[in-house]
């Protein structure tokens, strides 16, 4: 008896456009059952990278065309969301991002669509995923673990502390390949295995049926020996080159989506790819092989995978040539002609050139089909039923216990955590607008040397803060003419970080002049940049042309730390000294500074960070 009339979410560890797999059979199988499924495509398992591009432009897209990311596939019954989020799943700033559209585009949708007490079948553990069920408050929870994903990729192998955590807090595991199970069983008593299974109808069909095989591959002459399903990391590429050279008369024929490199597989000439095909047409296209393969690399991945395919050839009655895959080898146990298993590349090559004349062996044909019949997804899919509704079953008869203790003693917890949060609140507040906190932060930008005799004086008159509101120019003007006339140097050089109306670094200039510093001596720089490397880079322009080797530097306060690591990362023959500042700040522990000064300390680190990430100090 197939479970009914109930709601569904299923979160999927693929798309709903990529090719047909275990996730669509699940989907379409509950809708047809009578249920109403959302669909929601892969959120992923991994940190993006630049291979991902097509893929995040293809949500993008899919986000586009549906209604805020959700599109009708079978009316009302089966809903597809494509969400859009960043693609970092174990980023503690991109889960608080990604929860709160996830997790309310979701409930908005199932509010608008009277979509209550779902059961969820999710293919992901993810944080995200499993924040999101905690939010929905579903009738029963299933993990769906339909291969080793852990083992799949260096970024993926971060979701096991959670997959782990998520077989001990669902309801019911299903598994996809006996080592899952295995593992599962450590953290869950309700483990189930239930691998693909076939449309043994569809492909029964096609088998019995005249149509005729599709004509791309009709075309090609002699034996053919074929593959279907992706072309991903899992093939075994060194194996199918050695496999072409050594059986040049036959055909080899790769039938699926491209989703990594196979330029070696393509410079052989005996090697044919015709694409991804819909699921309909695949077992038409089987229909014209001789041999079907499996040349999947053996590793911890692979070991949790199961070739649904092996049952697809075997369905029409092709014999199949497997590598030495865990699945493969529990099948033969139980089946003993379901294929032929090579531990190496010599017996897989021999094992194709024994087979590929025994296609129409009609004892080994029949036995090859009924294989298959008994690996159909209509009898997983019972199966699948049974359980969930035994489980659905089981809940609905416990009692509802009501822990008045509990209850009781979450209210004064809440309380206490409210507490709590006032509490650090204030105390963060007092720590950083009354504490020396931000007093000894800014002493650290702040560069003090002895005057030394040197080439020039260089003012900037800028003083770095977030408004530019520069009033400082004029302890700069005080700086200069203390130090020329206590003769460190002869030359004074003046720079301003702003162009205004009348330039500060004029006015500093009238006021030198004013108190005795010959017009020769003083020099301005008429262009006016707009940051403080700008400002380095055409100050020491002047400087090599005048043959300036070492000068007195005055600036802004705070602004002299990020302003000397300019000077020595991009001006490394020029010698810098920061005299004492005739008007610096407090030497004393300040107990709470102004918030503009909290400003610009805050923007002058903010604007180190910037310049050292752009290589400029």
């Amino acid at each position: 008896m197939t479970i009914t009339k109930q709601n569904f979410i299923i979160f999927s560890s693929i798309d709903w456009t990529t090719h047909w797999q275990l996730h669509h059979q699940l989907a379409t199988s509950l809708v047809s059952a009578g249920n109403k499924v959302l669909f929601v495509e892969n959120t992923g398992v991994r940190s993006a990278n630049i291979g991902d591009l097509g893929r995040l432009s293809e949500r993008i897209s899919n986000w586009r065309k549906g209604f805020h990311g959700f599109s009708s596939i079978d009316g009302d019954n089966l809903t597809s969301y494509s969400p859009v989020l960043l693609p970092f799943p174990y980023s503690k700033l991109s889960l608080l991002f990604n929860k709160k559209i996830f997790n309310l585009s979701i409930s908005r949708w199932a509010k608008a669509s009277n979509f209550s007490n779902p059961i969820i079948i999710s293919f992901l553990p993810t944080p995200l995923i499993q924040n999101a069920i905690n939010s929905i408050d579903p009738k029963l929870t299933v993990y769906y673990c339909a291969n080793n994903m852990a083992e799949s990729s260096i970024s993926a192998s971060q979701v096991r502390p959670y997959e782990d955590h998520f077989f001990e807090s669902v309801d019911v595991v299903f598994t996809a390949a006996y080592v899952i199970q295995e593992y599962a069983q450590r953290f869950s008593e309700k483990v189930f295995y239930f691998p693909p299974g076939i449309d043994f109808d569809k492909f029964n069909i096609a088998l019995k049926g005249n149509e005729d095989i599709p004509s791309d591959l009709k075309k090609i002459s002699g034996r053919i020996v074929g593959y279907i399903g992706t072309l991903g990391r899992v093939l075994d590429q060194e194996l199918l080159c050695a496999l072409a050279d050594q059986c040049s008369d036959f055909t080899f024929v790769f039938i699926g989506p491209k989703y990594t490199n196979i330029d070696a597989l393509e410079t052989k000439s005996n090697i044919v790819f015709l694409g991804a095909k819909s699921h309909n047409q695949l077992p038409y296209y089987i229909k014209g092989f001789d041999v079907g393969i499996v040349p999947y690399v053996c590793n911890d991945f692979t070991e949790g995978v199961y070739p649904s395919k092996l049952n697809e050839y075997l369905a029409m009655g092709i014999p199949a040539v497997s590598t030495n895959l865990r699945e493969v080898r529990e099948s033969k146990e139980v089946y003993g002609e379901a294929a032929i298993i090579a531990n190496n590349t010599k017996e897989f090559i021999n094992a194709v050139k024994s087979l590929v004349f025994e296609k129409d062996d009609v004892l080994r044909k029949e036995k090859r089909i009924q294989i298959a019949k008994e690996n159909s997804w209509e009898s997983r899919f019972k199966g699948i039923s049974e359980i969930l509704r035994k489980e659905i079953s089981s809940l609905e008869k416990q009692p509802i216990e009501i822990n008045w203790k509990e209850r009781f003693n979450s209210y004064f917890n809440l309380r206490s955590k409210r507490r709590k949060l006032a509490f650090s609140t204030i105390f963060g507040l007092l720590v950083i607008f009354y504490s020396p906190l931000f007093w000894f932060v800014g002493e650290q930008l702040i560069v003090s040397d002895s005057p030394k005799k040197s080439d020039a004086i260089v003012v900037f008159s800028g003083d770095g803060e977030v408004s530019y509101q520069n009033l400082s120019y004029q302890n700069r003007a005080l700086d200069a003419i203390e130090l020329y006339k206590e003769g460190y140097a002869d030359k004074i050089f003046l720079s301003s970080g702003r162009e205004q109306t009348i330039a500060d670094v004029e006015m500093i200039k009238l006021y030198l002049v004013s108190k005795g510093v010959p017009d020769l001596s003083i020099y301005i720089l008429e262009k006016y940049p707009n940051s403080t490397y700008q400002n380095v880079i055409m100050v020491k322009e002047s400087l090599e042309k005048n043959n300036i080797k070492s000068i007195l530097f005055t600036t802004s306060p705070y602004h002299s730390r990020r302003a000397v690591l300019t000077w020595e990362k991009n001006a490394p023959n020029i010698r810098i000294v920061t005299p004492n500042i005739t008007h610096s700040t407090p030497e004393d522990i300040q107990w709470g500074i102004e918030l503009d000064k909290m400003k610009v300390i805050a923007y002058e680190y903010a604007a180190i960070v910037h310049n050292w990430i752009y290589g400029r100090i």
